[in-house]
């Protein structure tokens, strides 16, 4: 029997967007923190590489996500239409079972989390390659805090600190990894 996670430390399903945020310059975002149960061993979360001809964040490594809209109530609505847009994912297959309070970004705005558990099979996933360059699969087991380590780098002349995950193919750090560690991955034993 496979353990289940314990999401003790979540928000309740972030609130709707403040009306004030419709007239403001940078526009908070939200992301999809996807979960996937199929997995016969453990859950992965999805995260993607955004396409290298984007504007912004070329070829990072994060979740899906993106830019409140006009039409979009709250972030939960805004993380599932860009889930849907980038990766082509069913809304309807996502149970939210809450959020990460928002982190602001390095430019300012606001990043709302939004925390959801799918039982889709990843290869029904249909990969918007205008702005996705691929998805990887991470097992929960390397996104717990024994795999996070600290690291340091420099962006536009200035330190920064950020936490790391070494995941062999891939490595997280930045805002991802921040979002990584406030959730703070736990295995809750079922046995």
């Amino acid at each position: 029997m496979k353990p289940d996670l314990s999401f003790n430390r979540l928000s309740p399903d972030p609130k709707l967007w403040d009306p004030v945020y419709y007239s403001v310059t940078r526009k908070p975002s939200a992301v999809a923190v996807l979960i996937f149960e199929g997995s016969a061993h453990s859950p992965q979360v999805l995260l993607i590489r955004r396409s290298t001809k984007l504007r912004s964040h070329k070829g990072q490594i994060g979740f899906p996500g993106g830019r409140l809209e006009a039409g979009d109530e709250s972030p939960r609505q805004t993380a599932l239409r860009e889930a849907s847009e980038e990766i082509g994912i069913d809304s309807d297959s996502v149970k939210i079972v809450g959020g990460i309070d928002p982190i602001p970004a390095i430019d300012g705005s606001l990043v709302y989390p939004v925390v959801g558990v799918t039982s889709s099979d990843i290869r029904d996933l249909k990969i918007n390659n205008a702005e996705v360059d691929g998805i990887h699969m991470i097992p929960v087991e390397q996104l717990m805090a024994n795999n996070r380590q600290k690291f340091r780098f420099n962006l536009f002349g200035c330190w920064r600190h950020s936490f790391l995950y070494d995941c062999g193919t891939v490595s997280i750090w930045g805002l991802s990894a921040e979002i990584l560690a406030k959730l703070n991955l736990e295995w809750a034993s079922n046995s």
